[in-house]
C-alpha cells in the first residue's frame, strides 16, 4: 500500500470510530444547527442595517425639502384683529328713537306711507332714518372709523357731513356745530356735530338724518347697526 492510500484509510477509520460514539451524531447535529441559526441572524442584521441607512437617507431628504416657515407679530395681529361693526351715530343709543324710518320696498303700504317725505306736494322715499331724542339736543358721532369726504352747509336738508369707510359711505344731515373738516380721519364714536333742524323735515325738530350707502345704494341703517 502506498503512503497516500494508507493515510486515507487511517482517516476513514478515524471517522468510523468517531461516529460510533453515542454523542457524536447529536454533537454534529447541534453544530450544524448553530451554524444555520448564526447564518440567519447574520443575514437579518445585514438587512436591518440597509433599512436603517435607507430610512436615515429618506429622512434627510425630507428635511431638506421641507419649506422654511417664519412667524412674526404681523401675522398674529392680522388674525386677532376684529372687524369694526357700524353703530348708530349717537352717544346713547337707548335715548334716541326713529322719527321717520327708511323706505322699504318690501314693507306694507302703511309703513311705506310713513317713510315718505313730502316736498312741494311731491312724495319722496326716505333714504335714511331720522333720529330724535325727545326734542332735546344730542351729540352726533361717527358710525364707523373713516375719512371725512364732505362738509357742507345747506339750510334745506340741514348742514351735512359725509364719511367714507371700508366699503360704506355714511351721511349725516340736519346737523349743526360741525366739529370735523374734509380730509380728516375720524374714529368710531367721535363727536362730529350736534343735532339740528332742516326745512326738509321740520316736524322732526332737533334730529339727525342718517344715511348708509353700500356700493352707491342706500340701505336701511337699522339693519346693519348695533
Amino acid at each position: 500500500m502506498i503512503k497516500g492510500d494508507k493515510n486515507q484509510s487511517t482517516l476513514s477509520e478515524s471517522f468510523k470510530k468517531f461516529f460510533k460514539k453515542r454523542w457524536a451524531v447529536p454533537a454534529v447535529y447541534l453544530g450544524c444547527a448553530a451554524l444555520a441559526v448564526g447564518a440567519v441572524f447574520f443575514i437579518q442584521d445585514q438587512k436591518g442595517t440597509d433599512v436603517a441607512e435607507q430610512s436615515t437617507e429618506s429622512e434627510y431628504v425630507y428635511q431638506e425639502e421641507a419649506p422654511d416657515y417664519t412667524y412674526g407679530p404681523t401675522d398674529t395681529a392680522e388674525v386677532n384683529q376684529s372687524a369694526e361693526k357700524m353703530s348708530l351715530p349717537v352717544t346713547n343709543q337707548d335715548a334716541v328713537s326713529v322719527h321717520k324710518a327708511f323706505y322699504d320696498q318690501t314693507a306694507d303700504a302703511s309703513e311705506q306711507q310713513e317713510a315718505l317725505i313730502v316736498v312741494n306736494q311731491t312724495y319722496y322715499p326716505n333714504l335714511g332714518v331720522d333720529l330724535v331724542q325727545d326734542g332735546e339736543p344730542f351729540e352726533v358721532t361717527a358710525a364707523m372709523s373713516g375719512t371725512v369726504t364732505l362738509v357742507e352747509e345747506d339750510p334745506f336738508i340741514g348742514n351735512a357731513v359725509e364719511i367714507e369707510h371700508d366699503g360704506y359711505v355714511t351721511r349725516y344731515q340736519a346737523i349743526e356745530d360741525i366739529a370735523v373738516a374734509e380730509g380728516e380721519e375720524v374714529r368710531q364714536g367721535q363727536v362730529i356735530a350736534q343735532s339740528g333742524v332742516s326745512e326738509l323735515n321740520p316736524e322732526a325738530g332737533l334730529h339727525v338724518h342718517f344715511e348708509v350707502l353700500k356700493d352707491g345704494q342706500a340701505i336701511d341703517p337699522m339693519s346693519i347697526t348695533e
